[in-house]
């Protein structure tokens, strides 16, 4: 379970699969992302099987881009990681996305 920023960094490589779980736009609570790249700034995803949706396609090809923010704008309680817009008021009316790692099939 992820309990701070730096173990999510590590976690959220190319490939990794999580839900949303709250986002600031209703409309993408419930997809399942997948990591198409992270660096030092953040990562971009793709919706996996709506290969030609917004989302997918932004960035060239890509995906939508998350910046890391700092430490501070983070909470990680339940395996679920949220990134909120204050690092004062970590309320409902300032969280931008919640999610959860999906677990990796064994090999």
């Amino acid at each position: 379970m992820i309990k701070n920023l730096s173990q999510l960094k590590k976690q959220l490589c190319g490939g990794t699969m999580f839900e949303i779980t709250a986002h600031c736009r209703p409309d993408c609570i419930g997809q399942h992302r997948r990591v198409t790249e992270a660096n030092t700034q953040g990562f971009y995803s793709v919706i996996p099987d709506k290969p030609q949706s917004r989302v997918s396609v932004s960035n060239d090809g890509k995906g939508s881009w998350l910046h890391w923010s700092t430490a501070r704008f983070w909470r990680f309680e339940k395996g679920v990681c949220e990134l909120y817009d204050s690092d004062r008021e970590q309320t409902e009316a300032h969280l931008l996305i919640g999610f959860r790692i999906e677990e990796r099939e064994a090999a």
